[in-house]
């Protein structure tokens, strides 16, 4: 298991890896430690090509909850992660649903559509957000 994170000041960007099995308190642990970092406002990819949820839907809650809690304080951005199994895009999908209303978390199959989209949303006039 493993989730290293880099926070770009200059490009108001994050790039994070997930690697392995990741829990529910790793999640947690990179929330916080984004935080910590100041990225919370900034678009975010998180390569997750390798990882593989080992959480539960009521953990993603928790997620969640966390998220809610974060987006009180300050702007989340928008968070691509790139998935590489059926069951990790599920539980991003998941993810995503349930925090629809707090920030835009998207799963997707190759860094180039994660890219684009985390892109459209920078240039996208303000209140709008691209399919």
């Amino acid at each position: 298991m493993s989730v290293q994170l880099r926070v770009d000041h200059a490009s108001k960007t994050v790039v994070a890896k997930a690697e392995g099995p990741v829990t529910s308190e790793e999640v947690r642990k990179h929330l916080l430690e984004e935080r910590h970092y100041g990225g919370l406002p900034y678009a975010e990819i998180i390569d997750a090509r390798t990882f593989r949820p080992a959480f539960s839907s009521e953990e993603v809650r928790e997620i969640v909850g966390l998220l809610r809690s974060f987006g009180q304080s300050s702007k989340l951005g928008p968070t691509a992660v790139v998935v590489g199994s059926p069951i990790a895009y599920g539980m991003m999908r998941m993810l995503e649903i349930l925090a629809e209303d707090v920030c835009a978390i998207r799963p997707f199959w190759t860094m180039e559509e994660a890219e684009a989209w985390i892109e459209q949303l920078r240039t996208a006039p303000p209140g709008t957000e691209p399919g």
